[in-house]
């Protein structure tokens, strides 16, 4: 057959064009039309989305991105050849279109026409109501179609999805396998010659839309963003380290894909698999994150069993099937939960970061009282009866840390209420700021106390002795702190575990109690003497109360609520707070009851000076260690210190000392003269 150079102009329809030669000999008698390119028009079937379709649905189509390239496989007879069959292959890409289907363009070489398969040969005439068969397959938006290199691979091609979360829709094969017995005479039918493209595999997508906390990302269109590109598992694991174990995956990912069938079919394989990132533009959803996975997996063996980890800004959410089943398929009687080729599974998710929830409890003084002791000058006394708690609702200072010892930064300033609850109206709202964030909290009531270093640069409270005021500071200086048993664990960014008491508390859903203490000693004395009229009645009425060789100054560190004293030691005078029972009280450093100075013990004393009607005075000592708490042999202050939180009240009775006497009479001194005496 001779080749001649004849152009043939495409017609304005979406084409694809098949190239061949015309027939010279053939003359007038041949119908020149017959050798004109093959049409097609193409188009890619949209995925049902959300439901699985129990019932008939109208097929609707979308145009595949400009610049896709489609490989093809155009099969068909020529009767009288040998062999008759013919098949060839063809690329061609798409062009930009605005309506559901594209226009395909080729280069020359690419080119099929209906006579290279004898449409134009009168010989052929029985066969060209046979037509073509046309076989389709591309990845949409791809520059470059799926390497087909044998005949074999158009009925099964090993097609595994991406995993890594890295242009995962890459992994979305699309496949045509309608047109069949396409013949010359439809060439103008555009029912007749569209080529229809399906998904075979199956979608899942996630549309992330940031919530409550997240006020200072940038990913993102929506009025809430990310800071960073959310990461999001396919697994059923429950916890970030479980993730890589193989025994949480359920994405099936590895498989075959018939382009002739127009299916795909999974070999069983399970992977771990990371959903990507498609779209950060959109006006509603945040970010979408998408995963092509084969038929067949299964969305959740159970309601309560995970199928997505998400790490947003580096919270943790943990995905159930329970929270998408009813949306995403027909009837709450279904009982098949895998994906259906075609399919995409739309979940639609709201991240809000956990906040900080907290309550908040006050202990109270711890009440110790004594037997009365009847202290002489250099003698002791003991502890007794204190106060209640504090009932009113307060504003405190909350404080955060991820160090122990310093690093503490007031957060907000929520009011704790006298149900124990916290109650965050006109103040910041706290959230997590991680999954792997681990802090220390503490809580400091009065609000207006300052927190700052000592000389080892450790945060503390720096307090001074006073007088007992229940509405002023000291007096009602607490501080909270979470209770927590040492050796209570909880995950770090490692995957190891630390020991909460010392490391700090991790995210969680859970309340944190914070357990106030009050973190001064308050010490009191209480005065009694002999009934008025007996010989050992003092006159209480002019008596000053001290305590001397105590520390007037300390630390309150934020670190473990320990008390650490500073200073010299000297005097404290109490505040005499009722005249008629003789009381006498203040707030106090908690301190030891016996140190070392300069290599000499020095006990803690309590100084009672009385000043008598005649100016004179008598002063009596009462060392406040050891004293035996009232009705045990215990002591009253059995760590040998003053501690915080503890109400000490020394009951002491002071009388007379009695004046004994003995007698006795030195003789005349005798002196003997001599013997003689001269006058």
């Amino acid at each position: 057959m001779i080749r001649k150079n004849i152009i043939y102009a495409l017609t304005t329809s979406f084409v694809l064009g098949l190239g061949s030669c015309t027939n010279e000999e053939m003359g007038g008698s041949f119908d020149r039309t017959a050798d004109g390119s093959i049409d097609f028009i193409v188009g890619v079937e949209s995925s049902p989305s959300r439901k699985t379709m129990t019932r008939a649905v109208t097929p609707t189509y979308y145009a595949m991105k400009a610049g896709t390239q489609v490989r093809l496989k155009v099969d068909g007879t020529w009767a009288g050849k040998t062999p008759e069959a013919i098949s060839q292959k063809t690329t061609c890409t798409t062009e930009a279109s605005t309506t559901s289907i594209n226009e395909l363009s080729f280069t020359d070489s690419e080119m099929l026409y209906w006579d290279d398969y004898g449409a134009g040969d009168p010989a052929n005439a029985t066969n060209t109501a046979s037509g073509v068969n046309v076989l389709g397959v591309a990845v949409d938006g791809m520059a470059e179609a799926p390497a087909i290199t044998t005949d074999a691979e158009w009925e099964s091609l090993s097609w595994p999805v991406i995993t890594d979360g890295k242009n995962v829709l890459n992994g979305d094969i699309i496949v045509s396998n309608n047109l069949t017995k396409y013949t010359f005479a439809k060439r103008n039918d555009d029912a007749a010659k569209k080529m229809v493209f399906v998904h075979p595999l199956s979608k899942i997508t996630f549309n992330l839309k940031a919530g409550a906390g997240f006020t200072k990302g940038t990913v993102g269109a929506t009025t809430n963003k990310f800071e960073k590109d959310p990461t999001l598992w396919l697994s059923n694991s429950t916890s970030l380290e479980d993730i890589e174990r193989t025994n949480n995956d359920y994405a099936l990912t590895t498989g075959t894909v018939s382009i002739k069938n127009a299916n795909a079919e999974s070999d069983g394989n399970k992977a771990k698999l990371i959903a990507g990132t498609t779209s950060t533009t959109d006006a509603d959803i945040t970010v979408i994150k998408q995963a092509i996975v084969y038929p067949g997996t299964q969305l959740g063996a159970s309601n309560d069993a995970v199928i997505a980890v998400l790490n947003a800004d580096d919270n943790i959410y943990y995905i159930k099937a329970a929270e998408i089943r009813k949306a995403m398929f027909d009837d709450d009687a279904s009982t098949d939960y895998t994906t259906k080729a075609g399919h995409n599974y739309i979940i639609n998710i709201t991240v809000n970061k956990s906040g900080l929830a907290l309550t908040a409890t006050v202990t109270n003084w711890v009440h110790v009282n004594s037997e009365e002791v009847h202290p002489v000058i250099n003698v002791n006394a003991t502890i007794g009866d204190g106060d209640t708690a504090p009932t009113k609702e307060n504003v405190f200072a909350f404080y955060r840390s991820e160090n122990i010892e310093k690093e503490y930064v007031k957060a907000a300033s929520p009011t704790a209420k006298t149900d124990g609850s916290i109650d965050w109206t006109g103040t910041t709202t706290l959230y997590w700021t991680s999954h792997y964030q681990h802090y220390h909290f503490r809580g400091i009531y009065p609000e207006t106390i300052t927190v700052t270093t000592d000389d080892k640069d450790r945060q503390c409270v720096v307090v001074t002795n006073g007088d007992y005021d229940a509405s002023t500071f000291p007096s009602n200086f607490v501080m909270g702190m979470p209770e927590i048993a040492a050796g209570t664990m909880c995950g770090n960014p490692d995957h190891t575990q630390v020991d909460m008491s010392i490391g700090g508390i991790c995210a969680r859903e859970a309340a944190i109690n914070l357990n106030f203490r009050y973190m001064m000693s308050q010490v009191e004395v209480v005065l009694s003497t002999s009934a008025e009229g007996t010989h050992n009645y003092v006159d209480l009425s002019n008596v000053v109360v001290e305590l001397v060789n105590v520390y007037n100054s300390g630390n309150i560190l934020l670190k473990d609520r320990s008390a650490v004293v500073t200073g010299d030691a000297g005097n404290n005078p109490l505040k005499e707070v009722n005249t008629a029972d003789h009381k006498y009280l203040g707030v106090i450093v908690p301190q030891e009851l016996t140190y070392t100075t300069a290599g000499a013990s020095t006990n803690v004393r309590i100084k009672i000076t009385v000043t008598n009607s005649d100016s004179t005075k008598d002063i009596y000592y009462a060392d406040v260690n050891p004293i035996l708490k009232k009705g045990t042999t215990d002591l009253i202050a059995p760590n040998g210190k003053w501690e915080s939180g503890m109400h000490y009240v020394y009951n002491l009775k002071v009388t007379k000392t009695e004046i004994k006497a003995t007698a006795s009479l030195t003789d005349w001194s005798v002196v003997d003269a001599e013997e003689e005496v001269w006058f």
